[in-house]
């Protein structure tokens, strides 16, 4: 054998060597690293999925229009356009002006301004103040840092150069006084007037004097809301289905990720050690993720930046569809920092039934948490039914807010604690509805077990319920929405 053949021949064993050695340094990275597979994997360039950005998510829980002389209306058709065009509009080009005075004034003043024709937009939960502006493009001026969170907005034509801020996370009510008049109630003056519209009432007015709950109510139920069908996101069911589900969360393989099949039907897949968990429950129609955070990869991210990151990965597992391939409109039910962390946020989204939101007595439909920019948790549990269903109108008299209130309050009291808070033992129906914090009409989930092929029609038909929900002391309550008897309750997010 001639030298340089010689040379060549050990050449070509040093760098199979170096090629070993990587290939050894790289396996053992992703068994003990916190890498797994997918983060190598090459994504396919044809495969789409829609991503929804943060404004297509946030809107206001409710708008309110007060007409001036302690009645107002809850405008429910017209609400995303009232929020997205002259809601936001007149805001940023108010905050446009040169000094702004910001002054925090009391709950009086407050409810002062709001006696007038007004309009007020309020949220479900808190945004921080700083973020949200620049989120909108709103110019942030001198005092704006004052405000920590909004979470309701509002304009008053007793002050039609000012907007109202409500900071729900600290109680405190802000006036922003700008430079000239809006013309916010020109542009909304036609909702005041539209026939066909519920009138609703503060609830002190129907509790006396002494009563100081602003909680609105309808006068009467003139809601004729059909119980409707439903059946579980049942697909997953399917074991080639099961399957391509969980490639969604591991990547192309399953290369390290290890599979275990309960006796009730539950499918858990594990990466690693449990760095990743999958949980698949048929007989629920649920998926459950977990994923170890990463705390030296951690980045600090806003509210804003957690909520697209979380609806990133939405739209990547499957989006705000189910499985059988029936779209949904979703909400933002809530968001809330985890355990007080600003860089930590837990998402709650449901999504509505015709001009109803939807609530499950267990969980929600879905349940997101986002560190550092990192998706940690993630529950999906949808229901699929027929929408032409909502065009049915029910015939039968729907029952009062105060006359389902009357008959329930002995059980409001027993289910919201409100018993161990109060001195006395001895509370009367006033002074339980004094402690509302919201009521309305919704749809309602009750908590069921299904196992086999109990998702089927007869005496197992599962129904979504019209309902009025009480919200009082972090719960819900849900009351039957003709006969006023209680059908469950459940925590409020």
């Amino acid at each position: 054998m001639d030298k340089v053949h010689v040379n060549r021949l050990e050449k070509f064993k040093d760098i199979l060597l170096v090629v070993l050695v990587f290939t050894t340094i790289l396996l053992l990275y992703f068994l003990w690293g916190s890498k797994s597979l997918e983060s190598f994997i090459f994504s396919d360039d044809n495969e789409h999925y829609t991503v929804l950005s943060s404004e297509q998510v946030i809107f206001p829980d409710q708008i309110i229009l007060g007409k001036g002389n302690g009645d107002y209306i809850i405008v429910t058709s017209e609400k995303e356009n009232l929020w997205k065009g002259q809601i936001l509009e007149n805001f940023r080009n108010m905050s446009q002006d040169a000094n702004i005075l910001v002054e925090e004034i009391t709950a009086e003043k407050y409810k002062a301004a709001m006696s007038y024709p007004s309009i007020i937009a309020k949220f479900a939960y808190n945004m921080p103040f700083n973020e949200f502006c620049d989120k909108y493009q709103i110019k942030q001026q001198q005092g704006y840092d004052s405000i920590n969170d909004l979470t309701e907005i509002g304009f008053s034509k007793g002050s039609k150069e000012s907007a109202f801020i409500f900071d729900g996370n600290k109680k405190r009510y802000y006036r922003l006084v700008g430079n000239k008049e809006l013309n916010i109630f020109d542009q909304v003056e036609s909702l005041f007037t539209q026939q066909n519209l519920t009138t609703y009432f503060p609830l002190k007015t129907f509790l006396g004097e002494k009563s100081t709950n602003d909680t609105l109510v309808p006068v009467e139920n003139s809601s004729a809301m059909a119980s409707l069908a439903y059946q579980k996101d049942s697909q997953i069911s399917q074991k080639e289905i099961t399957e391509d589900t969980a490639q969604d969360y591991f990547g192309g393989t399953f290369d390290f990720v290890r599979k275990i099949e309960e006796s009730n039907g539950t499918i858990i897949y594990m990466y690693g050690y449990g760095q990743k968990v999958l949980i698949i429950n048929p007989n629920e129609g649920s998926i459950e993720y977990k994923e170890e955070i990463k705390i030296n990869d951690s980045e600090q991210k806003n509210m804003f930046e957690c909520l697209d990151t979380a609806l990133a990965f939405v739209g990547a597992h499957g989006d705000f569809q189910t499985a059988a391939g029936q779209e949904i409109k979703p909400y933002l039910e809530s968001a809330s920092s985890i355990d007080d962390k600003k860089n930590a946020y837990r998402f709650v989204f449901s999504f509505s039934v015709g001009k109803n939101k939807l609530f499950y007595e267990d969980k929600m439909p879905i349940i997101i948490e986002v560190t550092g920019g990192q998706v940690s948790y993630f529950r999906r549990e949808l229901v699929n039914f027929d929408e032409s269903q909502l065009q049915k109108k029910s015939g039968e008299q729907g029952i009062s807010a105060i006359n389902m209130l009357a008959m329930n309050y002995n059980y409001i009291l027993a289910k919201t604690n409100l018993l161990d808070k109060l001195d006395s033992q001895e509370i009367s129906f006033e002074d339980t509805a004094d402690r509302i914090d919201d009521l309305f009409t919704g749809y309602f989930r009750p908590s069921v077990k299904l196992s086999g092929d109990e998702n089927t029609s007869g005496d197992n038909q599962l129904e979504l319920i019209p309902v009025w929900v009480v919200e009082v002391n972090g719960m819900y309550l849900y009351f039957d929405l003709y006969d006023g008897q209680p059908k469950g309750y459940s925590k409020a997010y």
